[in-house]
């Protein structure tokens, strides 16, 4: 695991508790609900014509799901959760475990997950980063 994702998994499981526990690839088949897993799509360092800049730029992959309650669907649940880490991750500037954020911005969409037979809220994240 990186240090931006173990920065990531610690914020959201801190900011929004509520979203239950984050697991790297995939939520296991026996994982309590609900919960969410994490993934690095792309992590470039950004360059200048004297070599590093020290900044980086990633995109992960977040994907939230959830069982239905006796008051809720699966599906009102995890847009609900969707919403809660859209607000804490959106425009979010400061430090995340040894990663300073600089900038980050999320893309939300609906997704199905065939493993669990459960909808799924998936995260596009793109992060501007530096190391601490």
């Amino acid at each position: 695991m990186t240090v931006l994702e173990e920065g990531v998994k610690a914020y959201i499981e801190a900011q929004v508790a509520a979203a239950g526990k984050g697991y790297p690839h995939e939520v296991p088949e026996d994982a309590d609900f609900p919960a969410w897993s994490y993934q690095t799509v792309d992590d470039d360092q950004l360059l200048h014509h004297q070599g590093g800049t020290g900044l980086y730029r990633a995109r992960m992959q977040l994907d939230f799901m959830a069982k239905e309650t006796a008051s809720q669907s699966d599906y009102a649940i995890i847009k609900g959760l969707a919403a809660s880490v859209r607000a804490a991750l959106d425009g979010y500037k400061g430090t995340m475990s040894g990663v300073y954020v600089k900038y980050c911005k999320t893309t939300l969409s609906d997704d199905w997950a065939d493993i669990h037979k459960l909808p799924v809220q998936r995260f596009d994240v793109l992060i501007n980063y530096k190391l601490a």
